[in-house]
């Protein structure tokens, strides 16, 4: 299996995607942190170290919550249309290698790129925070970070399904990340109007109001008293990703086999 993944990796790292992964994890925090140091928005906070959870909260919404689905969806369509697009299937055969196996070692290359892009995103706000703000409870952040990346890259898988059902061009990947990733924001602006069973069941939402939860536990000034009754547990956030991504991946094997009759 680490082979495989490996070879999976070496794919990539021709694109020179890995580099532009963790460049794309500046797109936001830069700005951001711009737009959080002008004298209105610092007005809001009553210190740099408020200020600086401000900005953290802001690269896990636009950053982690927004851009990593569509990412994890590009690297998806690369991984799983790469064999269609070389006309590979056939060679693969030759090799025992199960299609299960090689699903598998897809699936968790998406993993190692989630954490590898919410570590970046968390370096790129710390060394924003260091310019003005006072960076603060860093190892916290961090684990916060990756566990949210984890959460997310289980709730893109339902994504990856249809990616590799239709199966169609970059282009239109492309677009089906983006519509998910904002179809989701948007079910989070809307949380006082959606169900709460419907809203738990959107992956972007519920790691989103899981994270604000656990950070107001660990300190973290948030204003959650609109949202207080649509905070999930951790073993819910668990068990409903869980089932998603365990769901996702078989349907996902079952659709690469047939694909390769």
């Amino acid at each position: 299996m680490l082979k495989l993944i490996k070879c999976e990796f070496l794919k990539l790292k021709r694109k020179k995607f890995i580099s532009l992964v963790i460049l794309a994890a500046f797109i936001f925090p830069i700005p951001v942190t711009y737009i959080l140091t002008t004298p209105s928005m610092m007005a809001r906070y009553p210190d740099p170290a408020d200020a600086f959870d401000g900005l953290f909260q802001m690269m896990l919404g636009y950053g982690v919550q927004f851009l990593l689905p569509c990412i994890l969806g590009i690297i998806a369509a690369i991984l799983f249309f790469m064999e269609r697009d070389n006309d590979t299937f056939k060679n693969l055969r030759t090799i025992p290698v199960t299609s299960t196996q090689m699903v598998l070692s897809k699936i968790l290359v998406l993993f190692v790129f989630g954490i590898i892009f919410c570590i970046a995103s968390m370096v790129a706000t710390v060394l924003c925070g260091l310019v003005t703000l006072e960076v603060n409870g860093i190892a916290y952040k961090l684990l916060l970070t990756v566990l949210n990346g984890i959460f997310i890259t289980a709730g893109t898988l339902p994504l990856i399904v249809v990616v590799v059902f239709f199966s169609r061009t970059y282009i239109f990947s492309i677009l089906l990340c983006v519509f998910y990733s904002v179809l989701n924001l948007s079910a989070t602006a809307l949380f006082d109007v959606l169900p709460k069973t419907v809203f738990w069941l959107l992956p972007t939402p519920l790691t989103m109001f899981w994270g604000a939860g656990d950070m107001v536990k660990h300190g973290v000034n948030i204003n959650i008293t609109q949202m207080a009754d649509m905070i999930p547990s951790t073993p819910r956030v668990v068990l409903t990703l869980g089932i998603m991504a365990i769901v996702s991946i078989l349907i996902i094997d079952r659709l690469y086999k047939r694909r390769g009759e």
